[in-house]
């Protein structure tokens, strides 16, 4: 076995910076809020309203963790979260699925000029065509 010197990283101990850059960034973030965003829709859909409300505090709870992780993005998070998210459940709340799908739109819409602002004008989410394979959206009492 090979002996370890005094100066010699111990893996188990990192140094903040080195915990910083092992944190998500909103790279990491992103697909998994997509894929909430995208479930949310189809479970609304099927007025699993329990499904779809849940799916979107999750993804609100993503986005504030991108808020911790890449404070440089928190004010537009907080923007979206406050102008999008919150009457996404509201209307979710009421079981307004008209409203809703308003509001989707419009947050897809609203997400995707963010990503030019950001300065990534190639990332631009779209609704995919077909439910989710991995739930059963039926809704249950």
């Amino acid at each position: 076995m090979a002996e370890t010197t005094p100066d010699a990283k111990n893996p188990e101990r990192l140094e903040l910076e080195e915990l910083t850059s092992l944190q998500p960034g909103l790279a990491r973030l992103m697909p998994e809020i997509g894929a909430r965003y995208w479930k949310c829709w189809y479970a609304a859909r099927a007025e699993n309203w329990p499904l779809a409300i849940w799916q979107l505090k999750e993804m609100r709870k993503l986005m504030r963790l991108g808020e911790v992780t890449r404070p440089k993005y928190t004010d537009d998070l907080e923007e979206f979260v406050h102008e999008h998210v919150e009457p996404l459940i509201l209307a979710l709340e009421e079981q307004d699925l008209a409203l809703f799908e308003r509001v989707f739109h419009e947050a897809v819409d609203a997400a995707n000029d963010l990503h030019r602002r950001w300065k990534k004008p190639w990332i631009v989410w779209k609704l995919p065509a077909d439910p989710p394979p991995d739930l059963d959206l039926t809704p249950r009492s």
